[in-house]
Order: structure tokens, then sequence, then C-alpha cells
């Protein structure tokens, strides 16, 4: 190594360490913001029969109280978006946090209607702030070349949080959600001190997440990947809201339901790591396909139970495996596309929210609407139809294919085999044929090729 080689590498290492810190500080902080948020989000299923009971609603009703949290978070992201820009990052953090914490503080003691859906709707509100600017936060500090770590790290907090929230839900039954909900608006606030007292993350961050729908919109991966997301946002929140009111009229007691969503939660996490591998390894496809059907299939399932027990055990299965089985893989065609593009990951990311928001927004009320009417099984089964209806654009899509298939070219090679042939076998025999063709340096070592 020359004399100048090594200044430049202790120069780097030097400044891997400096940092270091404020990267860590700052995850450590939206790793918190997420945990609270989420946990908050998915309190509400174990709360459900309480305030059916309290409000004597209906079912619509109560899709419209769980709607209403991601239909909220739909004006809060583009709201985000634009105070971030204006604001700076950390006050537009701030501002989610303050709001959340106003929001969450009189939901506990709300008595009716119209003020619990507005509050519930406030709350998503505030979620878009808190999503947007800690993850526009953490993409500023975090070195290039660690995003995905750093990302994957904030995610798994979110994941955890929601493991918590079935726990808080059933807390706030049993010590009254006036107090409970009230302590985690104090949290709130608690972590939005803490967020004041740190630095205004680099402008870069900003910069980088001026949206560019109108490209994202027209990229077929980009549409194909949020549809899956819209879906399983809509399953959830139709699912979401049926089974806890169905478990509560087979007699099962609150503790249950919480314990239900809470397991499936847990399952869930569990479950992503084997599914991630199966994707970087097998590509998108087959997980795509396997958990398509697999939900259908058991969407049809959960029209039969006739005790608390066994839809517990497979409302559980449903959300365990087989909706993360196509989550995954929907949201690697997504940022796979994005980066095609040159589209930035924050972008990326806010488009997946809005998705998710839409689905969840229209998927509970719609459910509890048509189940009002028609019973319980008419959403369910038409769910199981719509899952069928999408694997004809997901068998005619062109997937990434991993580099240990086809190698580096193999997506771009995939054109070559023609338009109608969009397996990822097509795309290997394809690269096969320029086997012999040169490749840039280190490109073998890419986990995903690119197919634009």
């Amino acid at each position: 190594m020359t004399g100048l080689t090594e200044l430049v590498a202790r120069r780097g290492a030097a400044g891997g360490r400096a940092s270091g810190a404020p990267e860590r500080r700052a995850v450590r902080l939206v790793q918190a913001l997420l945990l609270l948020e989420s946990a908050m989000y998915s309190a509400l299923a174990p709360v459900l029969p309480h305030y059916e009971r309290l409000l004597h609603a209906a079912k619509p009703a109560m899709g419209i109280l769980n709607a209403s949290y991601p239909a909220g978070l739909v004006p809060g992201s583009f709201l985000a978006a634009w105070a971030a820009a204006r604001l700076g990052v950390r006050r537009a953090t701030l501002l989610g946090l303050v709001l959340f914490a106003a929001a969450i503080a009189p939901f506990g003691w709300a008595t009716g209607e119209v003020a619990l859906d507005a509050l519930r709707f406030a709350q998503g509100l505030a979620c878009g702030f808190i999503w947007i600017g800690g993850l526009t936060w953490v993409i500023g500090v975090a070195e290039r070349e660690r995003r995905g770590e750093v990302l994957g790290t904030v995610f798994a907090a979110a994941i955890f949080g929601t493991l918590v929230g079935p726990i808080l839900g059933t807390l706030a039954i049993a010590a009254g959600t006036g107090p409970v909900f009230a302590a985690v608006a104090l949290a709130s606030l608690a972590l939005a001190r803490w967020t004041a007292s740190h630095p205004q993350p680099p402008l870069g961050a900003e910069r980088e997440r001026s949206p560019r729908l109108r490209a994202m919109l027209a990229n077929r991966r980009i549409s194909l990947g949020g549809w899956l997301i819209l879906l399983e946002a809509g399953t959830v929140g139709a699912v979401s809201t049926l089974v806890p009111l169905r478990l509560a009229a087979l007699g099962a007691a609150e503790a249950l339901i919480g314990a239900t969503f809470l397991i499936a939660a847990l399952l869930s996490t569990q479950m992503s790591r084997p599914i991630g591998r199966i994707t970087d390894r097998h590509g998108p496809r087959r997980p795509l396909r396997a958990g398509l059907i697999a939900t259908a299939v058991l969407m049809v399932l959960l029209t039969l139970p006739r005790s608390a027990t066994l839809l517990a055990v497979v409302t559980i299965v449903v959300f365990g495996a087989p909706l993360t089985a196509y989550t995954i893989p929907a949201m690697a065609i997504m940022t796979d596309a994005a980066e095609s593009a040159g589209i930035p990951i924050v972008v990326a990311t806010m488009v997946l929210n809005l998705a998710w928001a839409l689905g969840e927004a229209v998927g509970a009320p719609a459910a509890a609407g048509l189940a009002q009417s028609a019973g319980d099984s008419a959403p369910l089964l038409g769910l199981a139809a719509i899952m069928l209806a999408t694997l004809a654009p997901v068998a005619r899509a062109r997937m990434p294919v991993p580099a240990a298939l086809g190698g580096p070219r193999a997506s771009e090679e995939a054109g070559e085999a023609g338009a109608g042939d969009s397996d990822e076998g097509s795309a290997v025999r394809a690269a096969a044929r320029r086997a012999a063709a040169p490749q840039p340096a280190g490109a073998g070592a890419r986990t995903w090729t690119r197919d634009q």
C-alpha cells in the first residue's frame, strides 16, 4: 500500500468513527419513535369489542374507527414532506410527536363515535410526520453503503411495536383506557424532548426526499408492488375489524383477542428473515405465488370456525405466514425498481406507506359494511377472489433475477427472451447465451440484478 493510499484509508476510518456516534444516536431515537407509533396503531384490535359495547355500535361504525388511523396517514405523509422541506426534519418530527400526544391523551376518555374517529384520524396524521421525519432522518445520517442495514434496524423496531400494541390494548381494557392512553401521550412528549436534544440532520436528507410520483406510477413493477401492498393492507384492515368482533361474539375474552394478534405478530416477525432469504435466492415470484394462494385459501377457512379457539388459530396463521410471504417480495420489487429508476428510497417508502394507508382505510369500512349486509363471509371470500385474480399480473410481470441464478446481466437480457416470456428461467437461459460476454468488475457480488 502506498503512502497516499494509507493516508486516504486512515482518513476514511477516522471519518467513520466520527460519524458513527451521531448515526447510532439517531437510529436509537428513530427506533423508539417507530416502536411507540406502531404500538399505538396496533393497540386498537383488542379494544374494538369494548368500544362496540360502549357505543352500542354496528360493525360499519367499528370499521370506520379502525380505518380512521390509516386514513389520517394519507394527508399526514404529504404534509410531513412539505414540513420537512421548509422547517427541517427535526422540527417536522417534533411537530408529529406533539400532535400525536395531543390526539392520544383524550382518546381514552372519549365516549362518542365522532370524537373517537376524529382523534384516531389525528393520530394517523401525526404518524405520517413521525414516519417520514424518522426515515428521512436516518437516511440523512447513515453512510450510503449502510443505509439498507440501518433501515432494516428501524423497521425491526416498528415490528416489535406491533407486538407491544395488543398488550397495550389488553392493559387498557383491564386498567382503563383513559389512564393507559394518557401514559402513552406522556411517552410521546418525552420522545419529543429527546428529539429536541438532537442536532438537525444534514440538509441532503430533505433534498433526497423530493418526490417523483409520476415516474414511480409509470413504472409497472412499482405499480404491481404498490397494488400488492394495498391488497395486503386491505386484508389486514378487514380481518383486524371482523375477527375481534367475531371472536367476541363467540364468547372470547379480551385477553384471548389480544393474545391472538400478539402471537400472530410474533410469528410474522420470525417468518420475515426466512422469506427474505427465499426471495434473495429464488427471486420474488415464487414467494408471491405461494403467499397469494395460501392467503386466499385461509380467507376461505376464516369463514368456517364456530368456536373462538379455532378462529384464533386460523387468524394467527393468516397474519403470521402467508401475508408476510408476499409482503416482503412486494417491497423488494418496489425498492429494486425505484433504485433502478434513480428514485430516492425515501420517496419509495412514502409511496409504500400511502399504499398501505389507502388499503387499510378502504378495507376496514368496506369489509364491515359488506359484513353488516351480507355476513362476515362475503368480504373474506371477495378478498380470496381478488388474491387469486392477482396471480395473473404476477405471472406476467418481469421480476428481478438473483445473480446466483442468472448472473449480473440476467434481468437486462430477460427482454431478449421475448416480452411474453417473463419467467426467471427464461432470463437465465438468455444470460447463458451470453455467458462469454465480459462483465463489469465486481458485478458478480451484487445480490440483485436490474430489470429495466
